[in-house]
C-alpha cells in the first residue's frame, strides 16, 4: 500500500557539486565539516535537501541558479513550512528597494536576500535605474553599484539626489576608494564593499527600515 505521506526531495553529491561548480571532494568537504546539511541513507550515502543547498548557497555568496531555487520552494511546500530567513527581524515596514548593478549575480544575491523583507526592483545601469523611479514612485531604498557602463554610479547619484532626494542610498561597491570624502556624507546612507554577504544586505535594509519606523 502506498503511503501518503510525503517524501522530501533530495540532490546527490555529484548534483550538488554540479549546481555549485565545484569537485564532489568539496561537497564532501562542505558535509563533513557541517557546513552543508545532508542526510545519510542506511548505505552511507549523502543525501542533500535542495533547501539546505540555497541556504548554504546564499549563506556562501553563491549564485542560486532559478532551478533549483524552484525546487526547493517545491520541497519546503511539499513538507510544510516555509523558506528560512536567518538572522532577520523584518518590521512591519515593507520597503522597495532598487538594486541597480551591471552584474547579474549581484543583482541575483540582493534579490535574494531582501525578497522576504520588501518589493525588489532591479536596473542594469543607471540610466535604467533613474527610468525605474519615475516608473515607481515608493523606491525609498536605493543599492548603487559604481562602476558600471554608460553612467559612473556617482553620475547617477547626482540624478538619483536631485529626483528623489528622501530616498536612502547605498552603495555596494569594490571601488570604495572612488567616492570623494565630501561624496560620503550626506547623499550616502552606507557604502558596502564587495564581496559582501546576504546578512550585510539584509542589515542595513532592518536598519533603515527600524530607523523610519522609530522617527
Amino acid at each position: 500500500m502506498k503511503s501518503d505521506i510525503p517524501e522530501p526531495k533530495f540532490l546527490s553529491v555529484p548534483e550538488a557539486a554540479k549546481i555549485c561548480g565545484v569537485s564532489r571532494n568539496t561537497v564532501y568537504m562542505w558535509v563533513r565539516q557541517g557546513k552543508l546539511g545532508a542526510y545519510q541513507t542506511p548505505g552511507r550515502t549523502n543525501l542533500i535537501r535542495p533547501s539546505d543547498l540555497v541556504k548554504f548557497m546564499e549563506e556562501n555568496g553563491m549564485f542560486v541558479p532559478n532551478s533549483l531555487d524552484e525546487m526547493a520552494r517545491e520541497d519546503v511546500k511539499l513538507m510544510g513550512g516555509s523558506p528560512e530567513t536567518d538572522n532577520v527581524s523584518v518590521t512591519d515596514t515593507v520597503c522597495n528597494v532598487l538594486v541597480v548593478d551591471d552584474d547579474p549575480m549581484s543583482r541575483s544575491l540582493a534579490a535574494r536576500a531582501l525578497k522576504d523583507i520588501g518589493q525588489v526592483y532591479q536596473a542594469e545601469t543607471g540610466f535604467e535605474a533613474l527610468h525605474l523611479l519615475t516608473l515607481h514612485a515608493q523606491i525609498d531604498i536605493i543599492m548603487l553599484d559604481l562602476r558600471m557602463p554608460g553612467q559612473h554610479g556617482l553620475e547617477t547619484l547626482e540624478e538619483i539626489n536631485r529626483i528623489r532626494p528622501e530616498a536612502a542610498v547605498i552603495i555596494v561597491t569594490g571601488y570604495a576608494t572612488d567616492i570623494p570624502d565630501e561624496r560620503a556624507s550626506g547623499a550616502i546612507y552606507k557604502v558596502l564593499e564587495k564581496p559582501i554577504t546576504i546578512g550585510q544586505l539584509q542589515d542595513v535594509v532592518v536598519e533603515i527600515n527600524e530607523s523610519r519606523a522609530a522617527s
